[in-house]
């Protein structure tokens, strides 16, 4: 009965802002179906946070098409640079992506010309200018400036760590800001390939964890009593390797794998020592990216494939689902904003989805079919949710009371901003209304911790009253001890008082 209410509670929730967004207009235009989950996990319509503003490709750009674009990077300058796959080039356009700033195809090392084969990925240090491309079937990565003169190539380790038996095809890359070069590099699954700025190899960083399943535990078993020849046949366990990566300003490295083979890591935030911090928020949130698994029938929650994550100018983790073609914006604590985008030929939906950036209020999405990238920009709804979430991860509580407010006049259901309220509740010791809003929200923890301070606010508040109640009963007590020890009062005295039922009338 319960859940049956839940789930007409939701539909009438739904219809309702369904309704609200065709009035403002927010998301009639939209190709795809906006969406976020309530309170049970259930997906529900919402408001659109980005729309699909435009789509532009080479043939637009003037370049020639793209043939089977890959990687994409944007600079601190407002440059787009396109890693473009199978034409051997990488493409730089201005941020409307409309005008193609240069070509690179042709390098210069040493005085020796030399080309790209293949490169999938490129990536713009902010604090050097140097770029830095996958330049995959040449199997190395390649250092250079915007003249296109190299300065360095960073190749296969030759290192005892770093198996023979492993190719070196690196597929993505970023830089830190002391210069080290993390390159991923699919047969390896210990985390990135890792090289100093001299171009070293240095290790492996980051491995992701090895999920225990019913398998992995059988095997274990096995393997404590199986003999050496047995254990040297049987299959080794081993983790995934990374799909994707990013870097922040802060130097902490974000990673995503594909979620069809596993649960666990599929995002991660990792700081120098190559340690998940997002393990420590304590939120459910923190467990689930991409769509949610679902526990019956649904057309929006089929099994997320994660292929890359960026992170935006706010500190938003924005992550691409290869899968649904779908993409998952969360704030810098993991709880989810905005969900846009699907399969389709539309604009607003891919084929197939290979690389994500963002510039200011705007994401590009890179589509290695459709050899186009299409242009997100930001809603009026998603301008005040993304007001609200900066003054609330600033810990300006009180004063994202009112654009949160306000998000709700546009989506009821909007969970972030129950809690968003009910945190700037806590933060002038409303503890009652908190509650309400954290209960709303479901945030257990911070339920926990306003229910604590409410009922540390009673008692301060009827400390005087309980002391009362206290000393009226010690002193009743003494009394009594007293009148019995004196013998003034005695006990069968009291049970016959307590006893007394009063005469019959008969």
């Amino acid at each position: 009965m319960g859940k049956a209410f839940r789930r007409m509670f939701s539909m009438v929730a739904a219809l309702a802002i369904f309704v609200s967004a065709f009035a403002v207009n927010l998301s009639a235009l939209e190709a795809y179906d906006p969406y976020s989950y309530d309170r049970w996990w259930d997906p529900i319509p919402s408001q659109v946070g980005y729309y699909a503003d435009y789509f532009a490709d080479g043939v637009t750009l003037g370049c020639g098409a793209f043939n089977e674009p890959s990687g994409m990077h944007v600079s601190r300058d407002g440059l787009i640079y396109i890693a473009d796959k199978n034409n051997d080039r990488i493409v730089v356009t201005d941020i409307e992506v409309k005008t193609v700033v240069r070509e690179m195809r042709a390098f210069n090392y040493n005085g020796e010309v030399v080309t790209l084969n293949k490169p999938s990925d490129v990536f713009v240090d902010q604090y050097t200018g140097f770029i830095y491309i996958c330049d995959s079937d040449n199997e190395r990565v390649v250092k250079c400036d915007t003249e296109g003169n190299v300065e360095r190539f960073f190749t296969k380790p030759d290192s005892e760590l770093y198996s023979d038996e492993l190719s070196y095809i690196p597929s993505k890359v970023i830089v830190d800001k002391a210069g080290i070069v993390y390159v991923i590099v699919p047969s390896v699954t210990r985390g990135a390939v890792m090289f100093s700025p001299a171009g070293d190899f240095v290790g492996f960083y980051g491995a992701n964890r090895v999920e225990t399943t019913g398998e992995i535990l059988a095997n274990a078993f096995w393997s404590l009593i199986s003999s050496e020849e047995q254990r040297g046949r049987s299959v080794r366990s081993t983790p995934l390797g990374f799909t994707g990566f990013d870097i922040d300003d802060n130097g902490f490295i974000y990673t995503v794998t594909d979620s069809q083979d596993t649960s666990i890591d599929l995002l991660k935030k990792l700081n120098p020592r190559g340690d998940n911090i997002i393990d420590s928020l304590g939120v459910d949130e923190a467990w689930i990216f991409g769509d949610v698994p679902p526990l019956y029938y649904s057309i929006h929650a089929r099994r997320s494939r994660l292929v890359d994550v960026n992170i935006g100018p706010n500190g938003e983790i924005n992550i691409l689902d290869f899968q649904n073609g779908r993409i998952f914006q969360y704030d810098s604590e993991c709880w989810l904003m905005f969900v846009m985008g699907g399969i389709g030929e539309q604009l607003g939906t891919f084929r197939s989805p290979a690389a994500l950036a963002s510039y200011e209020n705007k994401l590009f999405v890179l589509d290695s079919r459709k050899n186009n990238i299409t242009v997100f920009t930001r809603t009026a709804f998603g301008e005040l949710v993304t007001e609200a979430t900066v003054l609330y991860i600033g810990g300006f509580f009180e004063e994202s009371l009112e654009p949160w407010q306000q998000v709700l006049k546009y989506d009821g259901n909007y969970r972030r901003a129950y809690g968003g309220i009910g945190a700037a509740h806590f933060g002038n010791l409303n503890y009652g209304e908190a509650m309400k809003y954290f209960k709303l929200a479901r945030y257990q923890g911070y339920y926990s911790r306003a229910l604590a301070g409410y009922r540390d606010e009673w008692m301060r508040s009827n400390f005087n009253a309980i002391l009362t109640a206290v000393s009226i009963l010690i002193v009743c007590s003494l009394t009594l001890k007293l009148l019995f020890k004196f013998k003034i009062l005695k006990k069968p005295q009291i049970r016959k008082l307590f006893s007394y039922r009063g005469k019959s009338n008969a």
